[in-house]
């Protein structure tokens, strides 16, 4: 069994993130991902970051950046007409398979958008106010990247950005290693999962992150199981 370091973010990239990885695989991958995400609450978190955004008078523009499949976004729906919340819905992402898929579920009154883009070519961002949320999404770049495209939407007419991801946490690392081995049949979810723990974060590198681009008002929160919500409000700045 090797050890690794948790003291800096890891680069070993992520075998999901290649676009040419056979469907059957990426397919059985995720599906373990998602049993994994459902029974530990995951969708609980985003939730919980974009509440005070949310109103029962003015529609609130959320835009979902790295949205994969719309789960979440589907379930932000469900939570939103339950509560009588009025939201309009975005989801971007580069997999544009993942995108069809989630086109095939708005049935039953569900309207989301869902848009092919690359984050990392800047793509414009929508006209008028919005909130941009990233579930489980940043952990994917490096440390520059994630500054660049930070950066790039604080300039923007984005009220705020509400991040849910990993704690970098070594006791989260081998349960999840535990779990993957008793539960997950998929070796790339296994393999991923694991990694993207060692690509997670540690609460003083948000607040690096926040500080760097002049974001004044920010709030970092540890949420089970082993997440950080993030939560970077951009009305105002330093």
């Amino acid at each position: 069994m090797s050890f690794p370091s948790f003291r800096k973010r890891s680069n070993t990239p992520e075998l999901m993130d290649d676009l040419e990885l056979p469907k059957p695989e990426l397919a059985a991958a995720l599906a373990d991902l998602k049993k994994v995400n459902t029974l530990l609450g995951g969708h609980a978190v985003g939730i919980a970051g974009l509440k005070p955004f949310l109103s029962r008078e003015t529609p609130s523009h959320i835009l979902d950046i790295g949205c994969g499949d719309g789960e979440f976004l589907r379930h932000l729906h469900k939570y939103c007409s339950k509560k009588g919340f009025k939201v309009r819905l975005t989801g971007w992402d580069r997999n544009a398979e993942s995108l069809a898929w989630g086109h095939s579920q708005n049935k039953d009154g569900i309207d989301i958008q869902y848009e092919i883009q690359d984050i990392m070519k800047r793509p414009e961002l929508p006209e008028g106010e919005f909130i941009i949320i990233c579930n489980l999404f940043m952990h994917h770049f490096t440390d520059d990247q994630i500054h660049k495209m930070l950066s790039y939407w604080s300039n923007s007419r984005c009220k705020a950005i509400v991040i849910n991801d990993l704690d970098r946490n070594p006791l989260a690392y081998y349960l999840f290693r535990l779990f993957g081995v008793i539960f997950m049949r998929s070796k790339i979810a296994i393999h991923d999962g694991m990694i993207s723990i060692l690509r997670g974060f540690r609460s003083s590198e948000l607040e690096r992150f926040s500080q760097n681009i002049g974001v004044a008002t920010y709030h970092i929160q540890w949420k089970w199981a082993f997440r950080y919500l993030w939560i970077l409000h951009l009305n105002e700045k330093e």
